[in-house]
């Protein structure tokens, strides 16, 4: 292999495993070196100081920082839990209440209550430890964030790969099963995290990671953000640095929360009222500027669904993307008129999701029969709940005769599939046929509840 030129080398260990690239990168200096290039293709690092020193060190290396493809910023923050009560409270909802000592009987021993009373002192102090060395995590990740150098590093260390493609912001702030196990080991406590769900700090951060001295990434062609706040486009980020940075773009995948401060809001306000700026804002100026934009993903994620959000005229406008082929929607209004109008100028459109669509002006069954007829796509995948001004459908209803028949969940989402993209067959006896139409569609949990099937010992079930 010491004949052969780097490039041949490169594409050998391209193929390897990561032990056997390993060993190969033990023969020899220029194997170490060209070897190199295939290890890191993509870094992922979240706010502490050990996590930012790596990615500082990666984007510093001469050889590892040519192959990184893909930046995964994991920018959840820890809440600021106030009070060992607050954590406690925590603690217990975390399903370990089993380690807390079980309060003695009725007429107990003065044994038992002494013996009580130290085993619920240990839990307690036990409990006062883990908060102390949470809120240690607390200060010091608040001390990055508050630091001079914090955004200035990250934009400095993404500038360094070259080879950067795809630029992902994943800020979660409820689930802990999708952070990284760099991160739990991070912040170990001994419990779930209390994360801090408030979307206010994504803008900075989705702004140092797309920006150097104002300056976009260039190289960047797709940008994956879960979750981020409206304000992004409303006026943080100036317009045309917006677009210089979405112009280059073919992949955008944006999930949107409000924040803290907004969802905090009358609960007599609609949803569409508190995105009232986001209306007026700049997403689709920048959505414009990605002339060669692929896929395309906006959706609203605040912990329930209150309506729809925004317009769909203020996210599509009038673009026209003619490599566009994949596109998800959701908790949006509009007219039958302009969505299909917009899907129209789609020439390339082979895959539709939309979900909590609501239909001003028509109806859902004459925009699908228009879909089936207009557009020609292969994957229609319609979620949550579809409404019009005359009817509310459910997607989630599954087909009454298949299910009690051979327990088949053949859902109202299937059958919509089936219908748009011309899987239903278009005999003469068929033409008036629309599932939406279709009242064998019933809900789940009823027809479990009259068909079954039942387990074993379960009291409903009386076929014997």
């Amino acid at each position: 292999m010491d004949d052969f030129p780097d490039e041949v080398v490169l594409k050998i260990c391209g193929y390897l495993d990561f032990k056997d690239l390993a060993s190969l990168r033990c023969v020899t200096r220029r194997l170490a070196q060209v070897g190199a290039e295939i290890l890191v293709k993509r870094v992922r690092f979240h706010v502490g100081h050990d996590s930012l020193q790596r990615l500082k060190a990666i984007a510093a290396h001469n050889v590892l920082c040519k192959s990184v493809e893909t930046v995964v910023f994991e920018g959840n923050l820890l809440a600021n839990v106030g009070c060992v009560h607050a954590f406690t409270l925590h603690f217990d909802s975390d399903n370990l209440t089993a380690d807390r000592p079980s309060s003695p009987p009725y007429g107990a021993t003065e044994r038992e209550m002494r013996l009580f009373d130290r085993n619920l002192h240990k839990y307690q102090t036990e409990i006062n430890n883990k908060f102390l060395r949470y809120r240690d995590f607390y200060d010091t990740q608040q001390a990055i964030l508050k630091s001079d150098s914090y955004t200035s590093l990250i934009s400095d260390s993404i500038k360094r790969f070259p080879k950067l493609k795809k630029i992902a912001l994943t800020t979660v702030g409820r689930c802990r099963h999708v952070l990284s196990e760099r991160f739990m080991d991070m912040f170990a406590v001994e419990c779930s995290l209390p994360l801090e769900p408030d979307t206010r700090q994504t803008a900075e951060q989705l702004k140092a990671i797309l920006f150097h001295d104002s300056q976009p990434l260039a190289s960047v062609r797709e940008l994956e953000v879960h979750v981020l706040s409206p304000k992004f486009f409303t006026g943080f980020i100036p317009p045309p640095q917006l677009s210089s940075v979405f112009v280059h773009l073919k992949v955008i995948d944006l999930n949107f929360r409000l924040e803290r401060d907004d969802r905090g809001l009358s609960h007599t306000m609609t949803a569409g009222s508190r995105y009232g700026k986001f209306a007026k804002g700049h997403l689709r100026e920048a959505l414009q500027a990605a002339g060669g934009l692929q896929k395309l993903t906006v959706n609203f994620d605040d912990f329930g669904y209150y309506g729809p959000c925004t317009d769909l005229k203020h996210v599509l406008g009038d673009s026209v993307w003619p490599e566009l082929h994949f596109l998800d929607l959701d908790c949006m209004t509009t007219s039958e008129g302009y969505l299909i109008d917009a899907l129209r100028r789609q020439p390339a459109l082979s895959k539709l999701t939309i979900g909590f669509f609501t239909l001003e002006d028509g109806l859902w069954t004459t925009a699908t029969e228009l879909m089936r007829k207009a557009l020609h796509l292969k994957l229609f995948v319609a979620h949550g709940i579809l409404e019009d001004p005359e009817r509310m459908h459910p997607m989630h209803l599954i087909d009454s005769d298949s299910y009690a028949e051979n327990y088949v969940e053949f859902s109202l989402t299937n059958a919509l599939d089936m219908y748009v993209t011309d899987g239903v067959p278009s005999d003469s006896d068929l033409d008036e046929y629309h599932p939406l139409d279709d009242d064998n569609f019933s809900d789940p949990d009823e027809l479990r509840e009259e068909f079954g099937p039942y387990d074993s010992f379960d009291d409903m079930d009386c076929s014997e």
